[in-house]
């Protein structure tokens, strides 16, 4: 399902096994003081949509253009066997995401991770309960439907399509449902902010003639605490739960994960300074959860309580929502995660969001100016080139691309 303003390009010669979402941005002018000028959001897409008149289950690929930006599409890419996708950024993040919707993301190094860091298969496998999580109760015309996008549990309940975007420079990573039977659209985009840390940009449309009444629950699950050691978290991570505290402070909506203390088999004090943080952008007199304990009552028809603290359990960071949906209207949101932050980041990042709308549009910034310098640090190593075929510049910027992150680029 795509926005009306996107322009489809020449379909990939590659088999789906060969596909590569690493690419170059394609630009007007390499001269230009902005190499990556973008100033419209790329996540506003058009809310009026194209709509399938029937389900295609065939994979397929296709660069196509969306908002000014150039994207490689994987239609159907369920359909295929699960492969690995990195997200780039022009800072210290890593994200490493499976065609599934699993993941682990941190900055710097294992050491600061947001999400497990776990090997391949594993994150394969944890799209169930690490990540994005998203629970739909959706009433049209007085009858009731239950809908998990990206719940591959749930296969054979409606008739749907997932689709993969990812944008050519490398930094923007969209996962699609389309659910042709409730006439309804739910995705979400990975991107990166240098001040901010890892965005989740979510929308969902209403496709449909009928308006729509949803009570929604989306967010993320096992969300780590800060300060984690690897060694810990890959070998001994039951232990790690055991030390877990997660702290919801309502008045500005940030959750924090610390460590209730450091880790340690010594008589020793250790105390446990820094947090990784979660907020959500977009939801007005939402409630908010700070794990997953209650997400089988949800999915029952329960009606859930505000979590304001727990201890010793996996974080999450999960919003519980009322919406109405005329028809074709649009829902956006937003979740911001970051890692490893200091006492006075966080009284800062408090005081930020006394202005919600202002942080949001710092957040687009930030995220357009890590674009920016991304695409002059490949501009350094030669790595855009203006061909007549998409997948030879692609797989020309992808070896530069990967060459720069072994190696860098000479210092001038």
């Amino acid at each position: 399902m795509l926005p009306k303003d996107i322009v489809r390009g020449v379909a990939s010669s590659k088999s789906s096994t060969q596909v590569k979402g690493d690419a170059y941005r394609d630009r007007e002018d390499e001269t230009d003081s902005n190499l990556y000028r973008d100033k419209r959001s790329s996540y506003e897409f058009e809310q009026d949509m194209n709509t399938y008149t029937e389900s295609n289950d065939s994979v397929s690929g296709e660069f196509l253009e969306l908002e000014g930006e150039r994207f490689y599409a994987i239609h159907n890419a369920d359909k295929m066997a699960p492969f690995f996708i990195s997200v780039i950024s022009d800072s210290d993040h890593w994200l490493f995401v499976s065609s599934t919707g699993g993941l682990t993301a941190g900055r710097i190094s294992p050491e600061t991770a947001l999400f497990p860091y776990v090997t391949v298969d594993k994150i394969h496998d944890n799209a169930v309960h690490t990540g994005c999580k998203t629970i739909l109760h959706v009433n049209v015309n007085g009858k009731h439907f239950e809908w998990e996008p990206f719940n591959m549990e749930h296969d054979g309940l409606y008739l749907i399509n997932r689709h993969l975007y990812k944008n050519l420079l490398g930094n923007k990573l969209c996962f699609e449902e389309v659910n042709h039977d409730l006439q309804l659209v739910f995705r979400y985009t990975w991107a990166t902010s240098d001040s901010y840390g890892f965005i989740r940009r979510c929308e969902l449309h209403n496709l449909g003639d009928d308006n729509v009444s949803l009570d929604m629950v989306d967010g993320l699950q096992n969300i780590l605490p800060a300060g984690t050691p690897r060694f810990v978290q890959t070998n001994s991570s039951n232990l790690v739960d055991a030390y877990k505290w997660t702290e919801l402070d309502r008045s500005s909506g940030i959750a924090f994960f610390p460590l209730y203390s450091g880790i340690t088999d010594r008589a020793e004090p250790c105390e446990s300074l820094k947090a990784n943080t979660v907020f959500c952008l977009g939801l007005d007199g939402h409630k908010v959860l700070v794990s997953s304990e209650q997400l089988d009552n949800f999915r029952l028809g329960g009606v859930l309580k505000e979590e304001d603290s727990k201890r010793g359990v996996r974080g999450s960071y999960l919003v519980n929502k009322t919406l109405e949906l005329a028809a074709q209207e649009s829902q956006h949101w937003q979740f911001v995660a970051n890692v490893e932050l200091t006492q006075s980041q966080v009284v800062e990042l408090r005081r930020q969001l006394d202005k919600p709308d202002i942080v949001a549009q710092a957040i687009n910034d930030s995220i357009d100016e890590g674009s920016d310098k991304l695409a002059r640090i490949i501009s350094r190593g030669d790595g855009f080139q203006q061909t007549g075929e998409d997948n030879v510049a692609v797989h020309h910027y992808a070896n530069v691309l990967f060459n720069i992150l072994r190696g860098g680029v000479f210092d001038d």
